[in-house]
């Protein structure tokens, strides 16, 4: 939805003692913390490890999270705009690990947590109740470390994404003497490190930037020599490390063997740049004005006394047929029932069951609302219909299905998938995708030994489109035919 410019809206109800001054000497505890939490809480999990789950008040979160994600000695004033970000992702992400029991991990996958002090307590307490929203809701925002002049739009990090308030914002003003980072690498290097992202092929004969973006970073490489030769930004400092490819904005220069990058700033580069925040701050900036400089079209809203609508990230009540080891989830006002996708999920896996020779186990299917939802959830290109985690199926929202392969065919096809999983564990992309579309579908045609070379776990998992997507499956399918016309068992196929 297209909305017009607005400027955040400052000067809200401050009814509490909470948004008045508070005097530098005094020290914030977090029960007072607590009690400016409105009574919401975030439960704080691990994603890997000793499986603790912490309950802790939304301020005292708040917080903590500055201490962990925020610049140790930034003015008070970019603290503010950062306590208010990290409290809106708070509540628009909540729920994100809620398969795992929690609402948000310790991680840099959610928000990274550290034991906080002063400054952050004071921050947060300072901003209580205050955050970002659009249309009456909570936003998706984020933030990270330096933007190094120019923000990013999130749609070029996370394809499908539909953000109109984080979209290209100048920040040159504050950058002027960033110094640019240097990384040198050999193409060996290189290929080394691509071919353990799952790129095949080799050797890179060459690599050049094909086009940048409208923000001025890299939005596709090209990789002659490997599998696939295309590459995006993104998934190249991903391949390449985050620690050393610092961000996607970079020049590239090839002397013989040797590879030169050169770049600026440090992070994904999307929403508020915490490094610009603290420098507009030292120099008289408000955090409403810090805010309105990286999240221009949102409007600040006070949760104690604003109506600001509920983002529901829970989903709804499952309906579900306990002996049927299939649980099914799907939005209230769903077209398709509960009962009809559960038909059709143990249609799928009685079927697939008797094809395979294997056991039904239980099975997970969550029908999402919106496309939106559907990518938070499973962190995948737009084009992506369904996706296996565990013994978990996500669809896309059913109109969008139908669009497409239908309903009934990317659930058999996902279904295939998860039941083929434990036995093609540390086996080739082109295996798992193949074999689930071999399954899912009529046989295809085993193809002669030359007619078909199987795509390299990148073209199946890094692919920069749809039609190469596509295209990569297909092939997928038709080494699965060939392999598995030779042995006989799709369990040897490998």
């Amino acid at each position: 939805m297209r909305i017009g410019v607005a400027a955040v809206v400052v000067g809200l109800l401050a009814t509490a003692s909470v948004h008045s001054s508070l005097p530098a000497q005094a020290e914030i505890t977090d029960e007072q913390l607590e009690a400016a939490s409105l009574g919401r809480t975030v439960a704080v999990g691990s994603p890997s490890g000793e499986r603790r789950i912490v309950r802790i008040p939304l301020e005292v979160y708040v917080a903590r999270v500055l201490a962990g994600e925020g610049e140790p000695n930034a003015p008070d004033a970019a603290r503010q705009a950062l306590a208010v970000a990290i409290r809106t992702y708070t509540l628009v992400q909540m729920g994100r690990h809620r398969r795992e029991g929690f609402d948000l991990c310790d991680t840099v996958h959610c928000q990274v947590l550290r034991t906080a002090n002063d400054n952050s307590r004071r921050a947060a307490l300072a901003t209580a109740h205050r955050v970002l929203t659009i249309n009456g809701a909570p936003a998706e925002v984020f933030y990270s470390a330096s933007c190094g002049g120019r923000s990013e739009g999130a749609a070029q990090v996370w394809p499908g994404a539909t953000f109109p308030y984080m979209q290209v914002v100048k920040d040159d003003d504050v950058h002027q003497e960033d110094m640019p980072w240097t990384l040198d690498l050999t193409l060996d290097e290189l290929r080394q490190a691509l071919a353990r992202a799952g790129f095949g092929g080799g050797p890179l004969r060459d690599i050049k930037v094909d086009r940048y973006n409208a923000s001025g970073r890299v939005e596709r490489l090209g990789i002659s020599g490997m599998r696939p030769d295309e590459v995006t930004g993104p998934a190249f400092r991903e391949a390449l490390g985050t620690t050393r490819i610092r961000s996607t904005a970079f020049t590239l220069a090839r002397e013989g063997t040797r590879v030169r990058f050169t770049g600026r700033g440090y992070g994904h580069g999307v929403g508020m740049c915490v490094i610009g925040a603290g420098r507009r701050a030292r120099r008289g900036e408000s955090f409403e004005a810090i805010l309105t400089q990286y999240y221009p079209n949102l409007r600040l809203t006070d949760l104690a006394t604003g109506v600001v609508a509920p983002r529901e990230k829970i989903p709804p009540p499952v309906e579900a047929a306990g002996a049927s080891g299939v649980l099914v989830s799907v939005p209230r006002d769903s077209k398709v029932s509960a009962r009809d996708l559960e038909r059709l999920a143990i249609a799928a896996r009685e079927s697939l069951s008797r094809v395979l020779g294997i056991s039904p186990s239980p099975v997970t299917v969550e029908l999402h609302e919106s496309l939106d939802n559907f990518r938070l959830e499973v962190r995948k290109p737009w084009w992506v219909s369904a996706a296996v985690t565990g013994t978990t199926i996500d669809l896309a929202p059913a109109a969008l299905l139908a669009q497409r392969e239908g309903m009934e065919t990317t659930l058999r096809t996902a279904m295939a998938e998860l039941m083929m999983s434990p036995a093609f564990a540390g086996r080739p992309m082109w295996v798992k995708v193949g074999g689930a579309r071999y399954f899912s579908s009529a046989p295809q045609p085993p193809a002669s030994s030359s007619a078909v070379m199987c795509p390299a776990d990148a073209e199946l998992n890094l692919a920069i489109s749809a039609v190469a997507q596509r295209e990569a499956e297909g092939r997928a399918v038709r080494c699965f035919a060939r392999a598995i016309a030779t042995t006989g068992d799709w369990r040897l196929v490998k």
